[in-house]
């Protein structure tokens, strides 16, 4: 038996569609895009990876929004298994570009990464099936020239030392690690891509034979024929002939059934309509032979591009056996139903408490018809599956969701004491985004897209904020939009968020939006930004707007050689409208960045294995006066300025100063990942809201020095020594992001407070936020402050932070209903974290030590030689 599952289909979760075949071995193979959200959609349907075996793109790769799960893909890849992975594309040759682009990107898991390009003279097997790649060409022709062929040796030795199999670099426990930088010391980020001229790709699809089912063994007829139970049995059942007593050659035919043949499987993908003429009229499909076999094709899944017509298509399906069964793929039948359902009903949760403060994100509820004249035609949809068994193929649609908001909320709100009107939560218009009636600085909007750190959960995706900030044009109030950091499917969040009434808002939104600030090169926080980007250039194709990036130099470059790929096959693409700033130019020691070597110099280097050769830093750039001036100008900013976030090299966080109007101004200083960190309280001084990680609690302290992350206790001290009355936490570790992680009492802020500066103070922790209580500049009262604690979908008025303090036990109520508290797990939990602490403690005072002794030999050795 085989099994041919759905992963993803077409919905604003996930762009593109992907399938799973699963071998009667257990073996996985899947077939199709990777769009952003796939990783996030395995897990949460659970979908085991540990026997995967091979990823088979289809089609062409044309733009992100089809690969832009793939980074994310290996990274889960890497926690399933260690054997890693093969990769087939229509081009080796550009999808190993594609992994180049990412090299500056920093991967905490070591994998093997191997890719191929699909040939059809060349079949993929294993002991249960065999696979053969069936490349179709567009009607124009192909411009992928010879130059592009002699990269190939050279993508593949860049792309080996990207994930390297050794990975004690980057997770490094060492508190002073953040300080290095892979830049300066991995040859392979500082290599600078060549242009490929990559038009004209073919069409990949796959035509899957399984291999026929041996016979069963009849004991009847082997008995008849003067054989025992036993070897014999064994080996004719393994086709070996035996000898009976009387020396009669017995042979596996006589006491074997005939094999069983089953059914194939083909996978058809046709991007756009330059290839559908040459797809429906080739004879590839219906090919018959000793490698593919005489059987009929029992099941077809088309993958089709948004221009195919599917009434002149029908004429296509009629080619195959009345009784071949068809999966249909395409924007017009796609449902836009529910992915994450956990995390769904985590809003409607939150919907329910606080309405005003939450949309239910935009689905379609019930199913698109789907009418081709065709008899056996069904829609894809996730979780949908086709049983392939020597008899029939046959859909099994048990696990298909179709989520009803109504249903949702009597299972998982009524048993609750919710004061909450159903229809209301359920029916009532989104929030707005228009002016209201108060000032300025209140109208502020922030919107958490994503609320998680390092990989998407269940509960929460990675991390994401959008601030609407209003301004007066005239007598109007407008809105200006930024976006600070964009993890992926940052993009599926805002269509969820922002979707309803023909996607209004959505528009809306991407109308005001002028600036996208990353902080770091951790994928968590930028997977999501190429989808904004390109969403971006396509709505505001018919305007002269700039769209500006403030990030580090290392993802300029990226952006470059990205759309020198995506800017040949998509004409939206207009590279120039971007004004890149680098996070560097707000800081007055800037740092140079490193000089770039040609992929020939970096082959050589490869070869020679002199990959530890000192990098070249590049001459420091004048200050890029105009581009801020031109940035300050058009947002009416006043002041930027950014200082070196305590978590890895390159990374930055942020302070930004609008002008509101002629009296009023709005400072807000956001950081990614960092420790708690004394020079962004300087440059954060006196801001009106921070926006701070708070990754890890209190009791993993020493995991939050080790990994440079803030616990919550830190994050919302920094908001206390900068005066600001006003603070929003968010990148909550995935170990408890499906709990309400409050802490309500205000009295235990001080405790905890105390105890963990204590804890600092004795076991040498620097720096050591609390060091800044002596400050004689005035500080945020704990009374006082407005403590908003953040969740995926959370949308809230700089006014209104206030307001969730009401409903903290609501919340911490709904999120944290256990049934029966174990008493026993609880402590035995605290003594395992606790005994954890402490062998992270002793690992880092060993480093401290071992500097300490560094430094003396080294000034030891200096007064010798002196």
């Amino acid at each position: 038996m085989f099994t041919v599952t759905t992963a993803t289909h077409i919905t604003a979760d996930t762009s593109h569609p992907l399938i799973s075949l699963t071998t009667r071995d257990g073996d996985r193979y899947l077939f199709g895009k990777v769009p952003e959200g796939t990783q996030r959609a395995l897990v949460e349907n659970k979908f085991k990876l540990t026997k995967l075996k091979s990823l088979l793109l289809t089609g062409t790769i044309s733009s992100w929004a089809e690969i832009g799960g793939l980074p994310g893909l290996f990274l889960t890849l890497s926690d399933a298994t260690k054997k890693g992975i093969d990769v087939y594309a229509t081009s080796s040759i550009l999808l190993s570009y594609i992994v180049s682009t990412w090299r500056s990107f920093v991967f905490r898991k070591g994998s093997v990464l191997r890719i191929f390009e699909a040939d059809s003279n060349k079949l993929i097997a294993d002991n249960n099936l065999v696979i053969k790649p069936i490349k179709i060409r567009a009607t124009v022709p192909s411009q992928i020239n010879e130059e592009s062929v002699k990269y190939q040796s050279q993508f593949q030795k860049l792309v080996s030392l990207m994930f390297p199999l050794d990975t004690s670099k980057v997770n490094d426990r060492d508190p002073e690690s953040y300080k290095s930088d892979p830049a300066e010391t991995d040859v392979h980020a500082r290599v600078k891509l060549p242009h490929l001229n990559l038009k004209g790709q073919e069409s990949l699809s796959y035509l899957v034979r399984f291999l026929p089912v041996r016979g069963k063994f009849d004991p009847h007829k082997a008995k008849a024929l003067g054989l025992k139970p036993g070897e014999n049995y064994r080996k004719l059942s393994s086709g070996i002939s035996v000898y009976n007593d009387d020396g009669i050659l017995v042979t596996p035919e006589q006491v074997v059934d005939a094999p069983k043949q089953v059914s194939k499987l083909l996978v058809l993908d046709i991007p756009n309509k330059s290839f559908l003429e040459n797809t429906i009229t080739s004879d590839q499909w219906f090919a018959k032979n000793e490698d593919i076999g005489e059987e009929e094709i029992g099941i077809v899944y088309h993958f089709l591009g948004g221009d195919i017509d599917l009434d002149q298509y029908t004429s296509f399906l009629n080619k195959f056996n009345p009784e071949t069964k068809h999966v249909i793929c395409h924007p017009q039948v796609a449902d836009n139903t529910l992915v994450f359902k956990r995390s769904a009903i985590n809003t409607l949760k939150l919907r329910s408490i606080q309405p005003d403060h939450y949309n239910l994100p935009h689905i379609q509820e019930g199913f698109n018809s789907i009418s081709t004249g065709v008899n056996n035609t069904y829609r894809l949809h996730s979780l949908q599956k086709f049983i392939i068994t020597a008899d029939d193929v046959t859909e099994d649609s048990t696990d298909v969701p179709n989520f009803v908001w109504s249903s949702l909320y009597d299972e998982h709100i009524s048993p609750f004491n919710i004061a909450a009107d159903k229809d209301s939560v359920l029916n009532s218009e989104p929030n707005s985004l228009e002016a209201q009636n108060s000032s300025l600085k209140d109208q502020i909007q922030i919107t958490t897209l994503g609320t998680g750190s390092a990989i998407p959960s269940l509960d929460r995706n990675v991390i994401s904020t959008l601030i609407r900030v209003p301004y007066y044009k005239g007598n109007e109030i407008r809105h200006r939009s930024i976006v600070l950091d964009g993890g992926e499917n940052t993009l599926g969040t805002m269509l969820r968020n922002y979707g309803h009434n023909n996607a209004a808002q959505f528009q809306q939104i991407f109308e005001e939006l002028d600036l996208i600030h990353l902080s770091h090169l951790h994928a968590d926080h930028h997977l999501g930004l190429i989808s904004v980007i390109n969403k971006w250039f396509e709505i505001n194709g018919n305007n002269d707007k700039t769209l500006y990036l403030i990030t580090p130099w290392q993802y300029n470059n990226f952006i470059k050689e990205w759309y020198d790929f995506e800017g040949q096959l998509n004409s939206y693409v207009d590279i120039n409208r971007i004004s890149y700033i680098s996070c560097e130019e707000f800081l007055s020691d800037r740092q140079r960045t490193y000089e770039q070597i040609g992929m020939d110099e970096f082959e050589e280097l490869y070869d020679n294995k002199d990959l530890n050769r000192p990098a070249r830093r590049a001459t420091l750039t004048p200050p890029a006066e105009n581009s801020r001036s031109q940035l300050f100008n058009e947002l009416g900013i006043s002041d930027i300025s950014t200082t070196r976030a305590i978590h890895c090299a390159w990374a930055y966080s942020i302070s930004i100063t609008f002008k509101l109007d002629d009296n009023s101004k709005f400072k807000v200083s956001y950081s990614g990942d960092t420790r708690a960190n004394p020079k962004f309280v300087e440059i954060g001084y006196g801001s009106d809201l921070l926006i701070h990680e708070c990754t890890l609690d209190n009791e993993l302290i020493e995991e939050a020095i080790a990994k440079k992350h803030s616990t919550m206790i830190e994050a919302i001290n920094v908001a206390r020594f900068m005066n600001c009355p006003k603070v929003i936490l968010t990148h909550f570790s995935t170990r408890y992001s499906n709990k309400a992680n409050l802490i309500i009492d205000r009295s235990q802020f001080v405790e905890m407070s105390n105890n963990l500066n204590q804890y600092l103070e004795e076991y040498h922790a620097v720096p050591n936020i609390f060091s800044m209580e002596k400050s004689p500049v005035p500080k945020q009262s704990l009374d006082t402050l407005e403590i908003c604690y953040a969740f995926d979908f959370m949308s809230i008025r700089y006014g209104e932070i206030h307001l969730q303090k009401a409903v903290q036990q609501s919340l911490y109520e709904i999120f944290n209903d256990e049934g029966e508290v174990n008493e026993s797990k609880i402590e035995k939990h605290k003594t395992k974290t606790k005994e954890k602490r402490e062998i992270k403690r002793l690992e880092r005072m060993a480093f401290i030590d071992q500097s300490k002794k560094k430094r003396r030999v080294s000034t030891d050795e200096e007064v010798t030689s002196n």
